[in-house]
């Protein structure tokens, strides 16, 4: 649906509300996910909205966009292939049809790992699964030790690749070991250690933590909260490059590069500055309810698959309270959250939870990323082992929209 020479250009929140039939906590939450775009209105403190996304989001919600499949179906929440890895249904997160929550509470990232990527009757996880370090390698980790950690990733991968020798080995076993060796790789570019077998939860708290047994274990559930969200945007990424038969160091790759924008796992980015812009504040709450009355959003709240809350936030908060309650930064965090719920009708989503958890662990600057990214390898590397197995090339088809041919 085009819309019409006298359409408005923008909207103001009331009306954007009544246009889709929400309220304003429920606008708000689409702006935070980047699904409405809204700026500073001219000679105002308020906000405006753009009609056109406003107008979109509500083609999709009423299922007018079902009459253009092919357009329509890289939008946000169509259904446009098959799997087996992950499932999101009333406010659950499944993997395989395990409770990913229920796995937090004492899975490993590599025993989740193992889950996703249908591994039966193996172990990728084994002594010998660990990338070789050649010479051209152990020279390169060098070079990139002082590039923040997703930029090392990104430099070892490609270089990794060159060195495996059994890059292409498709069949099951030989998947899962590639699979392993990749994981092993991007945990030793983020903590800039050598690979191995300790666990990746164990190298990260090693590495940020001064090995606090407590951090451990709520980054070891981090990881495990994060390792798969169904086709998000990074994980069609990776199946797109994989439906081209590419190697799985490559696949990965094309995750991590989609993953960094701000509107994918670079938004617990936006909440980290937004933590680190408060963390002065005498008055957390008032410096909360200042930005909702201006208008603005307040990153990492609220999310459209799970409108009751997004339950991995729901436990990374919860244990975080358990063994850091006392804690300054997790003290803010945790009145923020707590404000956003009483004004705005929005709890925190997993962006929030991983930006509050690298606050209160006093991680780098770009923590929540980066273990976002490692996480995700779990469930980009699923991805591209199911897209193998398929034996198919993702080509959709675009809706030409430009001049008439003459």
């Amino acid at each position: 649906m085009n819309a019409s020479a006298e359409s408005p250009l923008y909207l103001s929140a009331r009306e954007a509300a009544a246009e889709l039939g929400i309220g304003l906590a429920t606008l708000y939450a689409y702006v935070s996910r980047d699904m409405i775009r809204s700026e500073p209105a001219p000679q105002s403190r308020a906000r405006r909205y753009r009609a056109e996304d406003v107008r979109r989001l509500k083609e999709r919600r009423t299922g007018a966009a079902a009459e253009t499949a092919t357009a329509s179906g890289l939008n946000f929440g169509a259904t446009v292939l098959e799997s087996s890895i992950t499932l999101i249904a009333e406010g659950r997160l499944y993997y395989r049809g395990a409770d990913a929550t229920a796995l937090a509470r004492s899975s490993s990232l590599e025993q989740v790992a193992a889950l996703l990527w249908g591994c039966t009757g193996v172990q990728p996880f084994t002594k010998d699964a660990i990338p070789a370090f050649t010479p051209l390698l152990e020279t390169l980790a060098r070079d990139v030790a002082r590039l923040p950690p997703i930029e090392r990733a990104l430099m070892l991968l490609p270089a990794a690749a060159l060195a495996d020798p059994a890059l292409y080995n498709r069949t099951e076993t030989g998947m899962a070991a590639t699979g392993a060796r990749v994981l092993r790789l991007v945990a030793a570019a983020m903590t800039a250690l050598p690979p191995g077998e300790r666990p990746v939860h164990e190298m990260l708290a090693h590495a940020f933590t001064f090995r606090d047994k407590r951090a451990s274990e709520l980054i070891r559930a981090a990881l495990v909260l994060g390792a798969d969200h169904e086709l998000n945007a990074s994980a069609f990424t990776v199946r797109c490059a994989a439906g081209t038969g590419t190697h799985l160091y490559a696949a990965v790759q094309a995750g991590i590069c989609a993953a960094q924008g701000p509107r994918h796992g670079g938004l617990s980015t936006r909440v980290e500055s937004f933590l680190t812009d408060i963390a002065h504040r005498q008055d957390v709450a008032d410096a909360v309810l200042n930005r909702l009355s201006n208008g603005d959003t307040v990153p990492g709240f609220g999310h459209p698959l799970y409108p009751r809350g997004d339950p991995r936030a729901a436990l990374m908060m919860s244990l975080m309270e358990q063994r850091f309650g006392d804690d300054p930064a997790f003290i803010r965090s945790r009145i923020v959250a707590a404000t956003m719920a009483g004004a705005a009708g929005l709890q925190p989503n997993i962006d929030f939870a991983n930006a509050a958890l690298g606050a209160t662990l006093r991680m780098p600057p770009g923590s929540g990323l980066f273990l976002f990214v490692l996480a995700r390898t779990a469930g980009w590397i699923a991805h591209a082992i199911e897209q193998y197995r398929t034996g198919m090339m993702i080509r959709p088809r675009a809706r030409y929209v430009g001049l008439s041919p003459r």
